[in-house]
């Protein structure tokens, strides 16, 4: 059964653990409001899924935006992965 995004709470740790941030970034990144929507809920804190997928389609939007103005000719090979931050460590695959 597929749960409603609308009724799904994620903790600090669930939210960190999505995006694949480092657990000091990631609480530096969850208070920062310009960066990260707020949590609908405080004490604990918890964030709703679906707002943070509507977060994560208006960052995409954006990225898709800033791709499309950087593309210049000669510049097709730029892919949308080239925006996005890159990964600090590489996991290695065991």
């Amino acid at each position: 059964m597929d749960e409603d995004p609308r009724h799904v709470f994620l903790h600090a740790s669930d939210v960190i653990r999505r995006y694949d941030w480092g657990k000091t970034k990631g609480y530096q990144n969850l208070k920062d409001r310009s960066l990260v929507p707020a949590p609908v809920m405080t004490h604990p804190d918890r964030w709703r899924l679906d707002q943070l997928l509507a977060w994560e389609e208006r960052r995409m939007a954006m990225t898709e935006a800033a791709l499309a103005t950087l593309v210049a000719p000669g510049r097709e090979e730029l892919t949308i992965t080239d925006l996005l931050p890159q990964p600090k460590r590489r996991r290695s695959s065991a």
